[in-house]
């Protein structure tokens, strides 16, 4: 609620009185002149028509000037008042709106003067207007006019043109339609505003707060966006002066989501005349080919295909990216693809604004690796990056996006591909002749030897992998005894076996 002395009539009025010049073909008598007492309190408000200029006169010291408004439904609601306004002390008017429980939705105590202000959208019910002399000792000595210039939803040009009041809670946010700009005022100092919308697909979802008006007060507005859950997943600050403010694009999964509009002096109490905004949530459709918010775990991770391509955007520097891909041959070499967009101002190309990190998932326990197998900080000027390639096992692999530092740039767009070439190979058959002999053994210990002497593994792939017998991805002069023994056992005539080497 306002009190200063020289606060403009503020926001009224299911949102917003609108003081303006009236023409009166439509008037009706209001209560009679210098009468007092027959609609000096709510339980006696007088019923004031829609559309149609009513007319009263404050004449008496301790006269109220109630009346009953009653909106058959949602729409917009915009009180008009206007007299003959002589000096700013004797003329003055407190205007209030109250809800059907008589409680005082907004205040302005100081009318003086025709100020203009838009309409507010409210839901169908019954409100009390009152109207009383600014300085009791002093009321004013002019007959007032007042309309409540009532617009119902259906002639609205669009179905959520207009926030619903009252709408300060989750549970009752006021419907927004995606794509959709929708008009919001702030009452007074501790108003706040809730939105909510339902996407049946995933898609890119972005948020934006306008004040074209340029009007906001001194500590600026607050702007968040939470999911069904209710948890916050963006959030931003218009601050006075700025026109416009957005929480960056993100991908999201489909579901309920909900905005809330505040202003920042919630507790200051300096509020100098109504705001008025405007809120947006542009949507745009995807595909598996994007990230699905909430994707901060490996509970949450999105799927990614071998081979295949995922983009997504870091909300923020805390943010985090997991990415689940499964790997179905025995052994695969790997690679990964990470590219993304290049800041328009590239003042210094060696940060790092990207932590790719690799992790292993165990089957067998249920767990994640705590430790990465490897990680990859990528420059900001290196638009493409590709990491050397490595043999992994098959089973599912975390992949961990995630800002390293403060000098970031959460807001560009990145791509990853997670490159698999499966091995085929068979276990012993080093030479991959497709038999066992003594030279498979013979290469086993050439490759152990060559290693022990400090040279580089002489195997690869296929060849690698089938003398790695006991799989601990080295090779061991156990494994040439390894091959040499299941050779003998096959020439033999014996039933040789990998699993009961001895």
């Amino acid at each position: 609620m306002k009190t200063s002395k020289q606060k403009r009539f503020a926001a009224a009025f299911a949102g917003m009185l609108c003081i303006s010049c009236l023409t009166t073909p439509f008037s009706a008598a209001a209560e009679d002149t210098d009468i007092t007492g027959e609609n000096d309190t709510i339980a006696t408000a007088e019923g004031m028509p829609l559309n149609t200029a009513v007319s009263g006169e404050i004449s008496t010291k301790g006269d109220v000037d109630y009346y009953k408004i009653t909106l058959p439904e949602d729409g917009t609601l915009q009180i008009s008042l206007t007299a003959g306004w002589v000096s700013d002390f004797g003329d003055s008017y407190c205007i209030t709106l109250y809800d059907a429980d008589g409680t005082e939705i907004s205040k302005d105590d100081y009318i003086h003067s025709n100020t203009p202000f838009p309409a507010d959208g409210r839901t169908a019910g019954v409100y009390y207007l009152s109207l009383a002399p600014h300085y009791a000792d002093y009321p004013p000595t002019s007959t007032y006019t007042v309309t409540a210039n009532f617009t119902p939803k259906s002639q609205w040009e669009a179905d959520c043109a207009y926030e619903l009041e009252p709408n300060d809670s989750f549970n009752t946010a006021s419907p927004l339609a995606l794509s959709a700009a929708c008009q919001g005022i702030f009452h007074n100092y501790q108003d706040t505003d809730y939105y909510a919308f339902t996407t049946n697909q995933s898609g890119k979802l972005s948020v934006t707060l306008r004040d074209d008006m340029q009007s906001s007060n001194s500590l600026g507005w607050s702007l968040f966006l939470y999911n069904r859950d209710r948890k916050q997943i963006g959030k931003a600050s218009l601050t006075k002066g700025t026109a416009s403010v957005t929480i960056p694009e993100q991908g999201f999964d489909p579901g309920t989501f909900y905005i809330q509009v505040k202003t920042n002096d919630m507790t200051s109490r300096n509020w100098s005349y109504a705001d008025q905004y405007t809120i947006t949530a542009d949507f745009t459709p995807t595909d598996s080919t994007y990230e699905s918010e909430p994707n901060d775990t490996r509970s949450d991770a999105d799927s990614l295909l071998p081979d295949a391509s995922i983009s997504g955007k870091l909300a923020d520097a805390s943010d985090v990216d997991f990415f689940a891909t499964s790997l179905q041959d025995r052994y695969s070499r790997v690679t990964l693809q990470f590219q993304h967009d290049l800041p328009e101002t590239l003042s210094d190309s060696s940060q790092t604004p990207w932590c790719v990190s690799l992790y292993r998932y165990h089957a067998e326990t249920q767990t994640i690796d705590t430790v990465p197998i490897q990680t990859w900080n990528v420059p900001l000027g290196t638009s493409s990056f590709s990491t050397d390639s490595f043999l992994a096992k098959s089973g599912t692999y975390y992949t961990k996006i995630s800002c390293p530092g403060t000098n970031s740039y959460p807001e560009l767009e990145y791509t990853l591909t997670v490159e698999a070439v499966g091995i085929p190979y068979e276990k012993g058959d080093v030479d991959q002749d497709h038999a066992i002999g003594i030279n498979d053994a013979f290469l086993a210990l050439s490759a152990y030897a060559t290693v022990s002497a400090g040279g580089e593994m002489p195997l690869q792939d296929a060849a690698f992998l089938a003398a790695d017998i006991d799989e601990d991805s080295e090779i061991t002069i156990q494994d040439a005894f390894g091959i040499l023994k299941y050779y003998s056992v096959l020439s033999a005539g014996g039933n040789a076996s990998w699993d009961n080497l001895q």
